[in-house]
């Protein structure tokens, strides 16, 4: 009885523990799947993550892109102090920061400075110095095509002195320059039309000819040989006949040679005009006066051996005078199509406002 008992016993344990091992894997299952489902529902709610079979999903509002707008024209703020624009002014002008970048150089500071105090002696005088070599600024400007960067230098200088010749002289060179572009522009079309008729009309020759090769050509092929006249050159050389010996092939036309030159006569053009700088001495003292300078334009449109042949007052102005006219640019004296050198003269005024 003792023994029964014994093996029911153990029979008891091995089936509970036989039953324990289901369950586990029952609920390490549940776990894996309840795992999988939150990770599933993880990665639908990624942009770009998957999405489950049937679900909708949110309409996406489309990306814009915003263009900056282009940022105003920096001017000089009008919170600064007549002691700040001062330091901000001297600041420019020791980094030679004369007439640009815009909003930030000496000329605007001291135009300011006018603008807050009209009767400012100190500031008046400052744009007196300062107007040669914003002359200069602009000048630069313009040789290098930075028409818009000119116009706004030319029209601080406008403010500065309004009456001042070298406006005259700074506008009527912008506009040249302008003038100039345009016409490298049309010639430039102008020959790339030239170079397309040019080609077209090769085109056109050599399909003209190729017709009458052809039709040469079938002129000369011989006609079929009958027996007899096989039989009979069989032990002959075969000899050309006429029509074969005058076929040759055609070559189109030798292109047009190109104009002669047209013979043009001129004297020398100034491209460039002269812009003097206006010594500081000068402007200081108040003084005036002119200075005539004779120099020769060479062929190739160079300033060779210029010198003063007459100054009022003597020796005041004839170093800016003749640095300015070696600054020059001329297109040389043509005669019969071909550049040579020419001599010149130019007075050149200098005035200071009223």
């Amino acid at each position: 009885m003792t023994f029964r008992n014994t093996d029911l016993h153990r029979a008891g344990a091995h089936s509970m523990r036989g039953a324990a091992v289901p369950s586990r894997l029952i609920a390490i299952a549940a776990i894996v799947l309840v795992l999988a489902a939150g990770a599933w529902w993880f990665l639908a709610h990624r942009p770009g993550g998957p999405t489950l079979p049937g679900a909708a999903t949110a309409p996406t509002a489309p990306v814009t892109t915003s263009t900056p707008a282009e940022a105003p024209a920096a001017v000089v703020s009008d919170e600064l102090t007549v002691d700040q624009l001062y330091r901000e002014a001297r600041k420019a002008m020791n980094e030679n920061r004369m007439a640009s970048p815009a909003g930030d150089n000496a000329l605007e500071y001291y135009l300011k400075i006018v603008a807050k105090q009209p009767d400012d002696s100190g500031a008046r005088d400052a744009l007196r110095e300062l107007f040669p070599f914003a002359t200069g600024t602009a000048e630069d400007q313009i040789n290098q095509g930075n028409f818009d960067e000119a116009n706004r230098v030319i029209a601080l200088l406008a403010q500065a002195d309004p009456s001042n010749y070298s406006l005259t002289i700074l506008r009527s060179k912008l506009e040249a320059k302008r003038k100039q572009l345009e016409r490298e522009q049309q010639q430039a079309q102008l020959a790339a039309a030239a170079a397309a008729a040019a080609r077209q009309q090769t085109a056109g020759n050599a399909e003209t000819a190729q017709p009458g090769a052809a039709s040469t050509a079938a002129t000369a092929a011989p006609a079929p040989e009958t027996p007899a006249a096989a039989s009979a050159a069989s032990g002959e050389a075969a000899t050309p006949t006429p029509a074969e010996a005058t076929v040759s092939t055609a070559t189109p036309p030798p292109p047009p040679a190109p104009a002669a030159p047209s013979g043009e006569t001129r004297d020398a053009i100034v491209t460039s005009p002269p812009v003097p700088e206006y010594p500081i001495a000068a402007v200081r003292n108040r003084q005036e006066g002119w200075v005539e300078v004779e120099f020769t334009v060479a062929a190739d449109g160079s300033v060779q051996n210029a010198h003063v042949i007459g100054s009022e007052p003597g020796r005041v102005f004839d170093r800016e005078a003749l640095a300015a006219v070696t600054r020059a640019k001329f297109q040389p004296r043509l005669e019969n199509g071909q550049p040579v050198a020419s001599t010149l003269r130019r007075r050149i005024e200098f005035k200071l406002s009223n």
